[in-house]
């Protein structure tokens, strides 16, 4: 039997749970037309959003223009995206963040600017999954300021992944219990791409009732499915970007305190600051609005406690 979690396609009818508040939201801000972005860390949902939310509008499907800012965009595509974007009522533009590999991309965020004011000028939803360059864009440089609204997605609360779980189980015959559920919510840090992975991996393991040991397998397999991935990013980091790395996965607050900077041979804190610098930049942790570092992707954080810092 074909497993009903599906984690490589957008969420869509009874698939696509909870957000109430943020689909709300943004049906309305596409009523009234009110720019939009949203960044969230990749695989968290934001797709799935912006595609409930514009099939619950007024906005005809051939009213909408929809463009992927793949890695290889440039400056002269991204200008004929908002030329023909004038014949839209909506312009949806996925992956924002390539923009910053413009070598002019100030210049053509500033010819989009100029773009959205005026009432026949088209509804923007601007997405982006590079976390510290969406931030980098309008939250540092102001690039677009005030003319757009931010939503931010808040993490699908644990007992709609667990109903949700627990019914497309029963649905076959087979049994998960809640605690089950609460530990794959838990250790995935309620990621739905990852949840669902392993969610599809244990409902293909299993028969009848979910064991603990199958839940173990699964996540296992999803280790090991990511573990290229993973390592690559470690391969790229110096010497003492991985000594922070470990501060950070460590659970340190103050990064540039002489404590942290001794025990974990950082030199000093201006090296401390160009490792966060460069760590933002790959995307690897987030600085929060406390000046914590935090790694961003929970599966990578799991990985190196299993696979990759072996001491503790």
């Amino acid at each position: 039997m074909e497993s009903p979690f599906t984690h490589n396609t957008v969420a869509a009818g009874s698939d696509f749970l909870a957000r109430k508040k943020e689909l709300a939201q943004l049906t309305a801000n596409i009523s009234s037309k009110t720019h939009t972005v949203i960044y969230e860390p990749p695989r968290t949902g934001k797709q799935s959003l912006v595609r409930m939310a514009l099939s619950q509008s007024t906005v005809p499907e051939d009213g909408i223009l929809e463009a992927d800012l793949l890695s290889d965009i440039d400056s002269a595509r991204l200008t004929g995206i908002v030329e023909k974007g004038r014949e839209y009522r909506v312009v949806y533009l996925r992956n924002f963040q390539n923009v910053l590999k413009f070598g002019d991309w100030e210049k053509c965020l500033g010819a989009l600017g100029r773009e959205m004011p005026g009432e026949d000028a088209p509804m923007y939803i601007i997405t982006g999954s590079g976390v510290n360059a969406m931030k980098h864009i309008f939250e540092e440089r102001k690039f677009l300021y005030r003319q757009f609204e931010r939503i931010q997605l808040s993490p699908i609360d644990e007992k709609s992944i667990s109903d949700h779980i627990i019914k497309t189980f029963l649905r076959v015959g087979r049994v998960v219990e809640t605690s089950q559920t609460e530990f794959i919510y838990n250790i995935t840090d309620g990621h739905p791409w990852y949840i669902w992975q392993i969610a599809n991996s244990c409902f293909n393991l299993t028969k009848g009732y979910l064991s603990n040991n199958l839940i173990t397998e699964a996540v296992e397999s999803l280790l090991y499915t990511h573990s290229v991935r993973f390592q690559e990013i470690v391969d790229n980091l110096s010497r003492y970007q991985l000594y922070f790395l470990r501060a950070v996965f460590d659970g340190i607050t103050k990064a540039s305190s002489a404590d942290v900077i001794t025990n974990y041979n950082l030199n000093s804190s201006a090296n401390v600051h160009r490792i966060k610098e460069a760590l933002t930049k790959k995307e690897v942790i987030v600085i929060d609005s406390g000046d914590c570092p935090k790694i961003i992707d929970p599966i990578f954080r799991l990985w190196l406690e299993k696979c990759y810092f072996t001491d503790l």
